[in-house]
């Protein structure tokens, strides 16, 4: 499996972005789904820019998968606030490729930094690929957001559970499975409108153990840790698969 990059790929990717009414929740602030889906788009268009975005992939049968992604929120832009979102290829460790993100205002303060890693799928087996072909020539940026790269989020222990929803075809993205924000939107919305209304996300993490389809009964278990801070898991309905695992820790707006 070989792919050329093109001459001049950046070693640095930004976008701007424009936050509208639909980015943002009821205090008039962007949500946490809304700023991973321009995580994920971003990551999409910094591929495409060094020449082996999805189309590429797809002639190769491969696509890329989020594994784990940690947010640390210092200030969540709002309605009408301009952007940018900048991020760069760490490299490899083992099968997975480092991603990191940093969210910037107009003057430049860091509003939010992430780290992500991503894993290579095959599009027919769905097993998993070495990527190390693919990330031969992609530009890597030796500066680090985040010294250490997300872990092993701790499995729940008699945890809440809610009632199981099937996997819908508006949470079904290109790859044909469950898009990874979907499965944010679900666990986010399990707390409570009461709740959300006085509560932020201070610190994020999630990840993605298997990937659930169309026709899938997932259900969404939360488990408090202490004070501010809980355990989530999405698990399939009729045999308890983990799909995801999240920890979440939680501020006053």
């Amino acid at each position: 499996m070989t792919f050329d990059i093109l001459p001049g790929a950046p070693l640095i990717y930004s976008e701007d972005f424009s936050i509208r009414s639909y980015h943002v929740d009821v205090n008039r602030k962007l949500t946490l789904p809304k700023l991973c889906s321009f995580f994920q788009e971003i990551a999409g268009n910094h591929t495409v820019a060094c020449g082996v975005g999805w189309d590429v992939l797809q002639r190769e049968n491969v696509f890329w998968v989020l594994s784990r992604l940690k947010i640390d929120v210092n200030k969540y832009p709002e309605w009408r606030d301009k952007i940018t979102i900048r991020t760069w290829s760490n490299g490899l460790v083992g099968l997975m490729a480092v991603r990191h993100f940093q969210v910037l205002d107009e003057s430049g303060n860091v509003l939010i930094t992430a780290i992500s890693l991503w894993l290579m799928v095959n599009t027919e087996t769905r097993r998993l690929v070495r990527a190390d072909d693919f990330m031969r020539e992609f530009p890597v940026n030796t500066k680090r957001l985040y010294d250490e790269n997300p872990g092993k989020i701790k499995a729940l222990k008699e945890p809440v559970s809610f009632e199981p929803v099937r996997v819908s075809f508006t949470e079904t993205d290109m790859n044909r499975h469950m898009n990874n924000v979907s499965y944010i939107e679900r666990i986010i919305n399990s707390y409570g409108y009461d709740f959300l209304l006085e509560k932020s996300i201070k610190h994020f993490e999630i990840n993605f153990l298997k990937e659930a389809v169309p026709g899938d009964m997932l259900k969404v278990q939360k488990q408090s840790v202490e004070n501010e801070i809980y355990l989530n898991s999405i698990v399939r309905g009729d045999d308890d698969a983990e799909m995801v695992r999240t920890l979440i820790e939680w501020d006053n707006i």
